[in-house]
Parts: C-alpha cells; structure tokens; sequence
C-alpha cells in the first residue's frame, strides 16, 4: 500500500498545461545517477514504481506520481578533523616548526578530498503526487524545507511549476483555537493530541498526548494565552493526522475502514496491489483536502 505519511499541500495554478506524458519526458531525461568518485551528493528522479522501471511517472486517476532520489556522502567533520590534527602534529614534530593557519585549512581541505572517494553513501527518497484533475501538488515531506527542495528540483526539470501553498481564509490556528474551546470540529472529529504554545519565542508548552481535548484543563491553557500549533483529528473514521499552524498534515495514517476497503481490494500481484494504493491514496485525498479547505473558509483567492 502506497501512503503519505506527511503532507505538505500546493495549488496549481489553473493555466499549468502540465500532462502526465510531458512530466514523464522532463523527468526521463534528469535520471538519479550514482554519486562520482570526488561528489559529495547526487540528486535525480527515479521510477515510482517498482514493477514499471522505464517510468518516471506513474499516472493513474489523472493524477502523478513522481520520486526524487537524493545519495549523499558521509563524511564526519570530526574524521577530517582528528586525520588532520594528525598530520599536523607530525609535520610540527619532525620539522620542528609551527603549522600556520593557512596550511592547516588547506591541509584539512586535501585530507576531506583524500577521504571523500572512501566515504559511505546514504540515500533517500522522496515522493510526491501531481494531481492534474485536483490542481493539487502534495509532497510527503515531514517540513516545507524538504517539500521546497523537491518542487526546486521539479521545476528545473519542468522547466515551470507554477504552484503556490494553499492559504486559507481562516488560518489553521484560528480555526484549532475555535475547535478546542467548543470541542466541535465540524466535519473532523478531534483526536487526543494537541500543542499549545504562549506567544514568543520561549513562551511555555503543553503538549497533551491520549487525553480527552474538550478538558478543562485544556481550556485553562488557551484562556491564559496559548495557542495551538498541533491539533489531532480524523475524518469520517477514514484518516487520522496531525494539523499544524502551517498547514500541514502530519502522521497521516489509515483507520480500520480503509484498512477494509484494500483488502477486500482484487490485487492478484505486486503491480495490483501498488496500483490499488495510489488510486485508493490519490482517490482519499481528492475528498480530504478540500474538506479541510472548506473547513477552514475556503482558499485565499491567487
């Protein structure tokens, strides 16, 4: 089963002309290559799909999924460091002299070079849906840095991305201050979990972790000030998440009624089984973004 587990949200913008076999061909052509022998990172798009290799992006339901594999070397700043020290440390004893700073940096520079071909990989992947009939982008990512770097790569691939975070007529604070003080969310039930947080930079903390949100407790907090910058909730027993202040839905999960829907699903292999997560994933979200929208007064116009 393909699941977001964050979501960061963007609206494209109406004019886009973006097709699922123009994002295939831009992104073709920007493959992940192994890293070099003196890189220290390597970035590219990837099949999304394990069982179709010679696609950069998987369409279904008009909707795209794309993955951008980043590999970065490991090379700790304290091995360069000791390696260096060490060098210096035997030049000074048998040269009998004192290592300036200038030697010393460029010493520490050649020791990072010298190291850099023998140092470890790590890499990651990461996905997002472009949904064409929507005018959604959504990237799982766990902050907008993240979310940013893969629109950054994306556009360059494209050529234009002309997509802008979604904003709200009610922020998300406003909207979570409201929820919490009538313990009434609408069309989302509230979960147990909440932060709140006093203005300013060292305002003080409650976080609330499998407690009962329509407390006292909590409502004494938000009477002397806080606000909440995390608030759990579910929606129609479908999907659990964390909304933030800025918008974004974290520790996305399933309840047991889409839990049901997949496996009573007709997934006879591996490639049934994907294809049922990203149209069953792609399919929820058309109904869960903009109910959260809605929620929140509808989008600011562009």
């Amino acid at each position: 089963m393909l699941w977001f587990r964050n979501l960061q949200l963007y609206r494209l913008a109406p004019d886009h002309a973006l097709t699922a076999d123009s994002i295939a061909d831009c992104l073709a052509k920007r493959p992940w290559v192994p890293c070099g022998t003196m890189d220290l990172s390597s970035q590219g798009w990837v099949p999304p799909a394990p069982h179709a290799a010679e696609l950069y992006a998987y369409a279904q339901q008009d909707a795209v999924l794309v993955a951008l594999k980043t590999e970065e070397k490991i090379l700790p700043a304290i091995v360069v460091r000791q390696e260096a020290e060490y060098r210096i440390a035997q030049i000074e004893a048998e040269e009998g002299r004192k290592v300036g700073r200038k030697e010393a940096k460029d010493l520490r520079d050649r020791v990072a070079e010298e190291l850099l071909p023998k140092a470890f990989t790590r890499s990651r992947v990461q996905r997002a849906i472009v949904d064409l009939q929507a005018g959604l982008v959504i990237v799982d990512a766990a902050a907008a840095g993240k979310a940013e770097q893969l629109l950054s790569v994306l556009r360059e691939a494209l050529g234009s991305l002309p997509a802008r975070l979604i904003d709200t007529q009610t922020t998300p604070q406003t909207a979570m201050t409201l929820w919490l003080e009538t313990a009434d969310a609408g069309a989302f039930d509230l979960g147990q979990d909440t932060e709140l947080r006093a203005p300013g930079d060292d305002g003080a903390i409650a976080r609330f972790v499998r407690q009962p949100l329509d407390s006292d407790e909590v409502k004494q907090h938000l009477g002397v000030g806080k606000l909440p910058t995390r608030l759990a909730l579910s929606w129609e027993d479908r999907i659990a998440f964390q909304l933030t202040d800025k918008l974004e839905l974290k520790r996305v999960t399933m309840l047991d009624v889409l839990h049901d829907e997949l496996k009573d699903a007709d997934a006879a292999d591996q490639a049934a089984i994907f294809d049922g997560g990203l149209a069953l994933t792609v399919g929820e979200l058309r109904k869960l973004v903009p109910a959260l929208i809605e929620a929140l007064g509808g989008e600011m116009p562009a």
